[in-house]
């Protein structure tokens, strides 16, 4: 095979993706080309910004910008993007500063430390805000997650937004009923793992949710984890809408979200911390149970303090409502990892016990939940 045939071999690869994808901003058509390919098109000051590694790109001719294929990984973000031409400008495009400072920082926290393993092995996210070990919270966790997959009933494309490092097994169910697989996140660190985990059943995209480089109606389900309490608030709605504007019609948007905590879930922390007292009292509860940070979070640490800004019941409520009257809002957790282990330490009974409520009372769990799904269904034409 010659030199030229290899590289139109290695971009062939992207070849499913090409129908679905368009310039983030415009929404403009995109083809696929190699890279000696792109370089014959590149401006000589351009040429020395192509990244290394860059096996291909996809091209908007209306819009004279290039998104370079790096190794396995589309890069759609704005500083990625190359020009085609001298006199294109794609260094502002409007964007508000403070929202992309933001974003910025977000970036530089999962790729310097939430998605970079510890000497454990573990992910320091997973180390700070959850759990892999299947005892207690773990299960807890991993019933949740699981329980999502009677929406994701299958189809070609299955849209995995912010999808970090696919850091627990279970999420890998997510696309079992799908042809593809295609992974969105702004870390770069995350995509590498993520890739890795795909083999070869998918897409990495290193790109924006606030502006998703695909056109409209072409994912059979969508999920986002733990993801817009990330985006800076002025970004939020914008968020969700370009996850559901990428939605076909008949398929499930399910965004899991930290939420506000509502005045019912002191009220029921309240509650359950009575109950506990009592327990002891009579002597039923002999061991006493220790709040410890999570052995798995190592001894590295944060770049800085991650942007967290969490909506209440309400404006997710009203937020579903603006998009479509097909929606649930459930308790996907009430309880926090720490409030978890304060109330329950290590039981895995508990686990099983407080997620079987949930699952049969959803709409009740939400009114006091820690963590709330909301699922988005877009009526068919």
């Amino acid at each position: 095979m010659s030199e030229r045939d290899a590289a139109s071999s290695l971009v062939s690869q992207f070849s499913p993706l090409q129908p679905i994808v368009c310039s983030p901003h415009e929404k403009t058509p995109l083809a696929l080309m190699t890279a000696a390919e792109l370089i014959g098109r590149l401006p000589t000051s351009e040429c020395k910004r192509v990244p290394a590694g860059t096996v291909g790109a996809f091209v908007s001719e209306s819009s004279l910008t290039a998104y370079p294929i790096v190794g396995r990984i589309v890069h759609f973000l704005e500083e990625d993007t190359l020009r085609l031409s001298e006199t294109q400008d794609v260094s502002s495009r409007g964007l508000d500063s403070d929202s992309e400072s933001i974003k910025r920082s977000v970036k530089q926290w999962y790729d310097e430390f939430g998605w970079k393993r510890n000497e454990s092995g573990v992910y320091g996210d997973t180390g700070l805000f959850s759990q892999l070990s299947l005892t207690a919270h773990g299960i807890y966790e991993l019933f949740s997650h699981l329980s999502l997959l009677d929406r994701l009933t299958g189809g070609e494309f299955v849209l995995d937004a912010a999808s970090g490092a696919i850091p627990h097994p279970e999420y890998l169910a997510y696309s079992w009923f799908y042809k593809y697989r295609v992974c969105v996140d702004m870390s770069r660190t995350a995509l590498q793992e993520t890739d890795a985990k795909l083999v070869g059943r998918g897409f990495c995209c290193l790109a924006d949710i606030c502006r998703l480089p695909f056109k409209e109606g072409v994912f059979d389900a969508a999920v986002s984890g733990y993801t817009i309490q990330h985006i800076p608030e002025s970004q939020q709605s914008q968020a969700v809408g370009e996850l559901y504007r990428v939605l076909k019609p008949g398929g499930h948007l399910c965004v899991i979200s930290g939420i506000q905590l509502p005045r019912a879930h002191q009220a029921l922390l309240t509650a359950m911390r009575a109950v506990r007292k009592i327990q002891k009292i009579l002597g039923i509860i002999s061991r006493r149970i220790i709040l410890e940070p999570s052995r798995a979070g190592g001894s590295s640490t944060p770049p800085h303090k991650l942007y967290y800004l969490e909506r209440d019941l309400r404006w997710w409520r009203e937020m579903a409502r603006s998009l479509t009257d097909a929606h649930t809002l459930e308790g996907f957790r009430l309880f926090r990892k720490e409030e978890f282990q304060l109330l329950f330490g290590e039981s895995a009974r508990a686990a099983k016990v407080v997620r079987a409520l949930e699952t049969l009372f959803p709409r009740l769990a939400a009114k006091m939940c820690a963590y709330v799904l909301v699922d988005l269904e877009k009526p068919s034409s």
